[in-house]
């Protein structure tokens, strides 16, 4: 396939990230030029994040957002990036918020217009040429209505997490500078009195993707539509689930320097190495008998983590230890906060995040906890995967379509899931992992089961090239 496929997003790696929507936007276009797309990113230029070498100006503009202009200059970063570089909007030390500028202070809607302006006004001039642009995430939701309106590329928008719409007050509708006869009312922007960004890449979009099959499943659904589930049903075959991939060669335990001892499927003998240096960072008691079971995650009610939070007195009883690497919410943080001092050596909470963390917490725990209430697809259980962690997950979106419940009697399977997001289901579940934890030669047989498992992007961006084919036959 020839096509020139453009993505645009508001996070990318290397250049910013937040979260999984960055690794993926990092690498689903590298991956499609591996089966013949001719894919790029255009994502914003965070001089306060990203230290790497700029290159040349491709193109420079004002765009008009309500009835301002603002100066937009488009610089390459590499063959297949091109960065928009618009102080006022991307000079922040964050990617969605900035502190320093006041409480209460939100222009979030300016910047996302600013980066779905510059793609529209760089495909209007020739600039940039694109067949379909790939819009990524609420941040980006207008720009399928752009190009419509302007009779340009076709396009598909991925949902990477419908829970996150881009939902903003009516009264801003002016300042994307679109007809409200055509584009605000029930079959377009408008959502309950407001406008959403969300709401608009499904309507406007040639196609819509999600990051995993059992999420595009359970989207149309009312208890996890998030209030466009009928829009989502209204899409049919126009909404399609494809299951992220991961970079293996960034993730490999065998190659990885931010592990202090290498390992792989054939030979996990050193993880226990890992185990223990996990341990003497996190203040852990050096103690091989017990299970040590690992979390690396964003701290929200959508994680569950609170649900482990809830049992932590039954995992002590069992013996386990318990680290957590993450940040967000302060409650649940203190829950983990107070366990560490009540349980000394047995409980550690890493804050924040740190990459060399989040690879040493990956490599040296023996079970991987994800009790997600949804996820949309998860990249943190493939990596604990070929890790060596066992993931234990709850039954939901892409843990559904990643983690094989493990059987005894075949050897088959990866891991334990749980059927719902509560304490006692999940609780049932980490039983489970423990009582196979003794038992070395089916552990051993499960964790080697999950190194082994294929994560590579190859089958993803084949079949993303398939539907863009679909998309321009259309």
């Amino acid at each position: 396939m020839t096509a020139r496929v453009w993505h645009v997003s508001m996070e990318c790696v290397p250049f910013s990230k937040v979260g999984g929507m960055a690794d993926v936007v990092g690498a689903l276009p590298a991956a499609l030029r591996g089966v013949g797309v001719d894919a790029r990113v255009l994502t914003p230029y965070y001089p306060q994040l990203y230290r790497g070498e700029v290159g040349a100006e491709v193109g420079a503009f004002d765009v008009w957002i309500g009835d301002a202009p603002h100066r937009v200059r488009l610089l390459e970063a590499g063959p297949h990036t091109v960065l928009v570089d618009q102080p006022t909007a991307f000079d922040r030390p964050g990617v969605y918020d900035d502190p320093t500028r006041g409480e209460g202070f939100d222009d979030s809607l300016f910047r996302c217009l600013v980066l779905q302006l510059a793609a529209r006004v760089a495909f209007q001039r020739g600039i940039l040429e694109a067949d379909i642009v790939h819009c990524h995430d609420n941040h980006t939701g207008i720009l399928p209505a752009y190009v419509k309106d302007d009779g340009g590329p076709k396009s598909v928008f991925t949902i990477h997490n419908l829970a996150y719409q881009g939902v903003y007050g009516a009264d801003q509708f002016w300042l994307t500078g679109l007809s409200s006869d055509r584009f605000y009312g029930h079959s377009a922007f408008e959502y309950y009195g407001d406008l959403s960004l969300m709401k608009s890449g499904l309507l406007h979009a040639d196609l819509v993707t999600t990051v995993s099959p059992s999420y595009a499943a359970e989207i149309v659904r009312p208890e996890f539509g998030q209030g466009l589930d009928g829009a989502l049903r209204g899409l049919g075959e126009r909404l399609v689930g494809v299951i992220n991939g991961i970079d293996t060669d960034l993730w490999n335990p065998a190659t990885d320097e931010l592990l202090p001892f290498p390992f792989d499927a054939s030979d996990p003998s050193r993880k226990a190495d890992v185990t223990r240096a996990l341990r003497e960072r996190t203040g852990l008691n050096d103690d091989p008998a017990s299970p040590l079971l690992g979390m690396v995650s964003r701290v929200t009610h959508q994680k569950g983590l609170d649900l482990v939070g809830s049992i932590l007195p039954h995992l002590m009883r069992r013996g386990a230890q318990v680290v957590l690497l993450g940040s967000g919410d302060a409650s649940i943080l203190d829950l983990f906060r107070g366990a560490a001092g009540r349980w000394p050596g047995r409980v550690g909470l890493l804050t924040g995040y740190d990459e060399s963390l989040a690879h040493l917490v990956y490599g040296g725990a023996d079970v991987f906890l994800m009790p997600s209430r949804f996820e949309p697809c998860g990249l943190s259980q493939m990596y604990a995967m070929r890790y060596g962690a066992v993931p234990v997950v709850t039954k939901m979106g892409g843990l559904n379509d990643t983690v094989p419940p493990f059987d005894e009697k075949s050897g088959e399977g990866v891991g334990v899931l749980a059927d719902w997001a509560t304490a006692e289901s999940f609780q049932g579940a980490v039983d489970y992992a423990l009582d196979l934890w003794p038992r070395k030669r089916l552990f051993s047989q499960m964790r080697t089961n999950a190194m082994k498992r294929d994560f590579d992007w190859e089958r993803s961006a084949a079949r993303y090239a398939e539907l863009y084919e679909q998309v321009l036959s259309a």
